[in-house]
């Protein structure tokens, strides 16, 4: 027969599978919540890396732009038409003013706290400086040692542009990923 034990322990078993149940579900709807967050985080962070690379991209299109013009010009030397020395003019200009796209890069990457990152783009912006300055449009000439500097600041930014470009693919993929 059914006595007031039975009954007792019975709603006591019933109470404690309800209250377990109402515990995992609390426990599943904050996990799935704070993974939703987890997940957005990183696809925030992804859209901002990508928008860092958008704009290298721009100043090193610019960038090319004028390495092949400067190339043309220490070939020609004086003998290069005013034409394509306006034109150089031109496009040095460009990437003064698309400099603009690299501040926001390193900007961006201080936000998302990645300083090494900022560091070597911030690096790579001064040797394309420093290789502007070195050839401009009213230079003459150039001596050998000057065409072995050009070829050698050529080659690091090459170098120091793939470097960067390994470093963000590296933190472009969520640590989970990997």
């Amino acid at each position: 027969m059914i006595t007031l034990e039975l009954i007792d322990t019975g709603v006591k078993i019933a109470a404690g599978v309800i209250l377990s149940a109402l515990v995992f579900w609390f426990y599943l709807k904050r996990h799935h919540s704070l993974d939703h967050k987890q997940s957005e985080d990183v696809r925030k962070r992804r859209e901002l890396l990508e928008r860092v690379a958008a704009n290298v991209g721009r100043v090193h299109h610019v960038y090319q732009q004028y390495l092949s013009l400067v190339t043309e010009f220490t070939r020609y030397g004086q003998h290069w038409p005013k034409s394509r020395r306006e034109e150089m003019n031109r496009v040095g200009q460009q990437l003064v003013e698309v400099f603009r796209d690299l501040t926001e890069a390193e900007s961006t990457l201080l936000l998302l706290g990645e300083k090494k990152l900022e560091r070597a783009l911030r690096i790579y912006g001064a040797r394309i400086v420093h290789l502007r300055r070195q050839v401009h449009a009213d230079k003459q000439q150039f001596s050998g040692e000057e065409l072995h500097t050009l070829d050698e600041a050529k080659q690091e930014i090459s170098q120091l542009r793939e470097r960067f470009f390994d470093a963000l693919s590296t933190r472009y993929m969520p640590k989970k990923a990997l």
